[in-house]
């Protein structure tokens, strides 16, 4: 027995002794390369990450290998453990890993992913390069692309046109666009490309213009072409019409550039001051119309004027009271300016307010029209009043649908059969004309939570449109039947420009006139009732509906409500 355990033991040593000989062994070669060919990180990482070369064979005595980085900046995009993009690795002996720890920087600069392609090269000592060398290495960018917004910086350019410069249009952006994009730009207008104008670099008014990567602004510059000839001030209208790539619109898109004449006329001309009044009142009796000569008439000259628009020549206004049109009258010699007077006829129609265009269309005697202000434009304003007196008294109309009424319910839960309706009940109105004598047909809501219970009554009755503007009174003859003690309804007076008839409440179309309550009208002296005329002034700017609203919470507490309407009126 002591034997065999004498020759186990020589059995374990000799083994280990071989095996502790087998591990020390360094005179293998290690082949070594990358186990893995790419991987990803994000550009704001936090953690660095180990990059591991591995080694084939234990047996080895160590070496070099030189690893080089490519494809992005060092100290911008990246750093390592090592402090370069290259260096020299040192690999122990008997070992099967080594390697270097990455990480990217986050540079808050939209400048796109980046791939670092590591190569290993020129290894040494007991080492030899394997077959996959090269690593890449991505970082993704985590900002988000700048979409930049352009505006023209100015809406007016005027140029001379003799001027030997060129004029810059600037498009300036409200941030750096990160892609850049291009620019289609459009022209319109009675400056003619080629003659009166031109822009460095185009063959054409409408033009792309290409923005790098990074640009905060752009621009084309635009020069006059200077001829001999005379005419008017021609202007050019540039638009961006359209973009692409990091770039948008912003609201100031257009451009006007007026080419300003530098031409002598050979004649005298006449024009339109530009002062003259472009509104009148009918019932202010004469217009004068002013007009600018460019020098002194020589001789007597005659000018011709046309005159079109929706109001009359002879009903409306007269040319220094001829209805002649055209009409011709006479500039005599010596004059610098020159004067029209046209009487407005004040009648008594009620209409719409009436346009008058006069046009230069000739002159003789020394005198040549304009060329800039040869239009002028006024508006005779009317001054007939056109009453507007609605009144419903629903003494002869019970279908209130029939006569152009509707019913909105707003935030009720109750049965929608609980609503304002046409009540015939003798005596419990009031008369139109005195709001203390009776009438027998108006408008009423009762309700009490022993008829569906508890819950919230809430409806509105709202007119026929209202044809009429400007400073309008609208009253409704009110009374509540049941005291403040349980009924807490508020009753509210509206009026839309907005709604459309489409019976659905949306609050935003009503503008609040007015409003009442039990308690309020007790406090006033009401009683049971009582009716009380609620007038109320307001200046719409367009025809509109009149409405009441009837709403409160039927609860315990205030568990009924009762309240008539009458005489409906809207009068201007």
């Amino acid at each position: 027995m002591k034997l065999k355990t004498y020759f186990l033991t020589f059995i374990l040593v000799v083994a280990f002794a071989c095996c502790e000989d087998e591990n020390n062994d360094t005179a293998g070669t290690g082949i070594i390369d990358f186990k893995i060919s790419e991987i990803s990180e994000v550009e704001n990482a936090t953690n660095s990450l180990t990059l591991n070369i591995g080694i084939d064979n234990y047996n080895h005595s160590g070496g070099s290998v030189d690893v080089s980085i490519s494809g992005a900046i060092y100290g911008a995009d990246y750093e390592t453990s090592t402090g370069n993009s290259s260096f020299t690795l040192e690999i122990s002996e008997n070992t099967l890993v080594s390697g270097f720890s990455i990480i990217p920087i986050d540079n808050n600069i939209l400048d796109g992913n980046k791939t670092l392609t590591i190569t290993l090269s020129n290894a040494v000592g007991a080492l030899e390069l394997g077959e996959n060398i090269t690593f890449n290495y991505h970082i993704i960018d985590n900002e988000e692309p700048i979409i930049s917004i352009l505006n023209f910086q100015n809406t007016v350019y005027e140029i001379q046109e003799n001027d030997a410069n060129t004029t810059m249009i600037n498009v300036d952006f409200d941030l750096p666009t990160t892609d850049g994009g291009t620019i289609d730009v459009t022209s319109s207008g009675d400056a003619v490309f080629g003659t009166d104008f031109a822009i460095d670099g185009q063959t054409s008014s409408n033009f792309t213009i290409t923005v790098p990567a990074g640009a905060t602004s752009t621009s084309f510059d635009i020069s006059p072409i200077d001829n001999a000839d005379f005419a008017a001030n021609k202007s050019v209208i540039f638009t961006l019409l359209s973009v692409d790539g990091g770039l948008s619109l912003g609201a100031l898109v257009e451009t006007e550039v007026t080419v300003i004449n530098d031409d002598a006329s050979p004649s005298k001309l006449i024009d339109f001051n530009t002062g003259n009044v472009i509104s009148i009142n009918e019932d202010a009796g004469m217009l004068t119309v002013t007009f600018d000569l460019s020098g002194v008439t020589i001789d007597d000259a005659t000018v011709e004027l046309t005159a079109t628009g929706t109001a009359t020549s002879g009903s409306d206004y007269t040319f220094d009271g001829s209805s002649t049109n055209p009409y011709t009258f006479t500039v005599l010699a010596g004059s610098s300016t020159a004067t029209l007077e046209i009487p407005i006829t004040d009648d008594t129609d009620i209409e719409s307010d009436e346009t008058v265009t006069l046009e230069l269309t000739n002159a003789t005697g020394g005198l040549e029209v304009g060329v800039n202000n040869t239009q002028y434009i006024f508006t005779i304003t009317d001054n007939d009043f056109m009453p507007f007196n609605y009144v419903e008294t629903f003494e002869t109309a019970s279908d209130l649908a029939g006569i152009g009424y509707e019913i909105l319910f707003a935030t009720q839960n109750l049965p929608t059969s609980r609503l304002l309706k046409y009540n015939n009940n003798a005596g419990k109105y009031s008369d139109v004309d005195d709001v203390n004598a009776d009438s027998d047909s108006g408008i009423v809501i009762f309700y009490k939570n022993d008829f569906d219970g508890n819950g919230v009554i809430d409806n509105m009755l709202v007119s026929p449109i209202m044809g009429v503007t400007g400073d309008v009174t609208v009253s409704f003859d009110v009374a509540f039947e049941q005291t403040s003690t349980f009924n807490n309804a508020d009753v509210k007076f509206y009026y839309s420009e907005t709604y459309n008839g489409s019976e659905t409440w949306t609050a935003s179309d009503w503008i609040e006139m007015g409003s009442e309550t039990a308690l309020l009208m007790e406090g006033e002296g009401f009683g049971i009732g009582d009716y009380k005329r609620k007038e109320m002034s307001i200046n719409p700017t367009a025809s509109f509906y009149v409405a009441v609203r009837v709403n409160q919470t039927i609860d315990d507490t205030y568990w009924k409500t009762q309240w008539r309407f009458d005489n409906i009126k809207v009068l201007n």
